[in-house]
């Protein structure tokens, strides 16, 4: 994980930050096969970008986020979907 930008920022801008971050690195999980670190990295951006989307007035910057928010859940359900299954478990 890369360090914050220096210079003052709002609390939007932080949390901005932190969920590219959070894509960043789960996309840098899934090319190397951690596959669960990454689902769990994708839902957490898709849950602060929903926050953000929540409070925003923009039209423009409010459809951004709930769109990347989408793309990250479309990629967390693909990964597992593509997990291997405990057949040892049992029908749930």
């Amino acid at each position: 994980m890369q360090a914050a930008p220096k210079p003052p920022m709002t609390r939007a801008q932080k949390l901005r930050w932190y969920a590219g971050q959070l894509i960043t690195d789960a996309a840098a999980d899934e090319k190397v096969g951690s596959a669960e670190t990454a689902i769990s990295r994708y839902l957490q951006a898709a849950d602060i970008l929903l926050l953000l989307a929540k409070v925003e007035e923009n039209y423009p910057a409010w459809k951004y986020y709930t769109d990347t928010a989408a793309q990250c859940q479309k990629k967390a359900k693909r990964l597992i979907a593509l997990a291997p299954r405990d057949e040892s478990a049992g029908p749930q």
